[in-house]
């Protein structure tokens, strides 16, 4: 008998790991013999909606302060792998997938696989130095909605072109909206 795979969720802005996890109620159960998924709560509420929470609040004019959030999630993360770890691979949503892409660049952290969906580039010069320095060749699966009025499917693509070593990363679209199909 094989074990499970454990995998690190991160949910997207607004939502909580409670939310994220009765959302991916199908994905799980199909599932649930595969792998053993452990969602994560960001540390931070979201402002903009004042509800549920958020990886980084958007403040366009104060970058500092966004990056000082992400700091503060990337602490979060690394002190969930350190304790609840060793995972292997992470999924990400929206916000979410974004923060998993961050994670990955900046903790150094071994995952075998990421799953990130509806996501986007992070707008962080910090994160782009990163990831210019040196492509992620973390084999992963990059999810799009062609009807996604929320991260329209070209920011997805973006990502999984601009992150990612070309061989190691796979766009799937799929027909629906900002949604783990």
């Amino acid at each position: 008998m094989t074990s499970k795979l454990r995998v690190l969720c991160l949910h997207g802005y607004t939502q909580t790991a409670q939310k994220f996890r009765d959302r991916t109620g199908p994905f799980r159960r199909s599932l649930k013999n595969d792998l053993e998924l452990y969602y994560i709560t960001a540390p931070h509420l979201a402002t903009e909606f004042n509800e549920g929470n958020a990886w980084w609040n958007h403040k366009p004019h104060d970058k500092d302060r966004i990056w000082t959030e992400v700091q503060t999630s990337l602490d979060l993360i690394s002190k969930v792998v350190t304790e609840e770890g060793p995972f292997d691979g992470i999924l990400g949503f929206s916000q979410g997938a974004g923060m998993a892409a961050i994670a990955m660049a900046m903790l150094g952290v071994d995952f075998k696989f990421s799953i990130l969906v509806a996501g986007f580039v992070p707008d962080m010069r910090q994160f782009a130095d990163t990831v210019d320095k040196c492509r992620m060749s973390v084999p992963t699966l990059v999810v799009v909605g062609e009807k996604d009025e929320i991260v329209p499917a070209e920011r997805g693509k973006l990502l999984a072109l601009t992150v990612f070593a070309p061989e190691s990363v796979t766009v799937l679209t799929h027909e629906g909206g900002h949604f783990l199909p």
